[in-house]
């Protein structure tokens, strides 16, 4: 089969020239040889169900996206705005709706993860996957976190050095009345692997989402975060940290759609480039009528560790309402001569400046992983590329 998708849209487009209104993906002749990844570990107070049809096990999402069209009837969107070329998904997502059409095409079953009703579970879900020379694997994932209910998911991702195949994976979410998510993606794939991260889903009243993600390896890296805070007083704190050298490309986009009064979305962009690398961010703050009293604030943080490095970034701030508050921050450059100066006086030479810089940067997202193991496993993938 062959990929043709428009992926990391921005949700109302700007000047062309930019070249930040979405990226195209196109990837000829790819076989999948495997459709699910790894279910690690399981505690016995969440539900795990394979092979769900799609439809099936998206049907949670059934009410949220009727309140969602509802309140949209007579709304005139921004300028350049692309919301109906996505209607057809039942939630959105970041990298959007291609990607639903490539799942489908595949024919890709659903993983389901339940978290049992009113449960607070203490050990995490945790899922692997590790790809193999030529494999190419495409998975999907649907996390339920019900009605005071509390859940940890862990993913994982790794490969042989010489793999060379396409890590492509969906996950969608559902955050009932008073619940928490606490989600963790980890990309630690070898140099020739193409990866897609495609994350979305829907906060209920009261409902916590947190996010940590960590980009380390992979030759091109798509991943899109679509967080609808639907709910009043739900919030979504996301951290992400990356690290892309040599001809390494990142494509982030992220979303944070604010539809409940009193809603909270914080974003954290932690990451480094060098050699060649390239590296795309859009970060979208959306208020829509109704969400007066919320707050929506983004951060990058972006070291330039090299002259050939390129960096493009776009903010986006679309409002519907009066009464919110939205921000966003940016710090993007080089170590400065005096933090260079401060540390060869102690007698640590430039580029072991360079390397304790970049190591802090990617422990301050690394150390929020809640598993020692995995995070060890971080640390050691660090040592290699570092």
């Amino acid at each position: 089969m062959n990929i043709d998708m428009k992926v990391n849209e921005l949700p109302a487009r700007t000047y062309r020239w930019l070249g930040l209104n979405g990226e195209e993906l196109n990837i000829s002749d790819i076989s999948f040889s495997r459709f699910a990844i790894d279910i690690v570990k399981a505690p016995k107070e969440v539900f795990i169900r394979e092979n769900v049809d799609a439809k099936e096990a998206e049907n949670i999402f059934e009410k949220s996206h009727g309140v969602v069209l509802k309140s949209d009837e007579n709304i005139v969107g921004p300028n350049g705005d692309i919301a109906q070329r996505h209607a057809g998904q039942i939630v959105r997502t970041g990298m959007g709706t291609d990607v639903d059409a490539l799942l489908e095409e595949a024919g890709v079953k659903a993983l389901v993860i339940e978290a049992g009703k009113n449960e607070k579970v203490s050990e995490p879900v945790m899922l692997h996957d590790h790809l193999m020379h030529s494999d190419s694997v495409i998975s999907r994932q649907v996390i339920i976190v019900p009605d005071n209910s509390e859940l940890t998911v862990i993913m994982d991702y790794d490969s042989d050095t010489d793999a060379d195949g396409i890590e492509a994976v969906s996950t969608k979410f559902y955050i009932g009345l008073n619940a928490t998510l606490h989600l963790i993606k980890v990309q630690m794939l070898g140099r020739k692997v193409r990866h897609f991260d495609d994350l979305g889903g829907v906060v209920m009243d009261n409902g916590k989402f947190d996010f940590v993600e960590l980009e380390l390896g992979a030759s091109l890296a798509y991943a899109g975060a679509y967080v609808n805070l639907l709910g009043k007083e739900s919030s979504s704190n996301s951290s992400t940290g990356y690290i892309a050298d040599g001809e390494q490309f990142y494509d982030f986009n992220y979303v944070a759609e604010h539809r409940g009064s009193k809603t909270e979305s914080m974003a954290t962009y932690r990451g480094i480039l060098k050699g060649n690398a390239r590296k795309n961010w859009r970060g979208s703050l959306d208020f829509h009528e109704g969400s007066e009293g919320s707050v929506g604030d983004e951060q990058e943080d972006t070291l330039l560790l090299s002259p050939d490095v390129v960096n493009r970034s776009i903010p986006l701030i679309l409002c519907k309402e009066e009464d919110v508050d939205g921000r966003h921050g940016a710090t993007i450059g080089q170590l400065s001569d005096d933090m260079l100066f401060y540390m060869e006086a102690r007698g640590i030479d430039k580029e072991e400046a360079k390397k304790i810089m970049v190591r802090a940067r990617l422990d301050s997202v690394a150390r929020m992983i809640p598993d020692k193991e995995l995070r060890d496993k971080v640390g050691e993938y660090l040592d290699s590329i570092l």
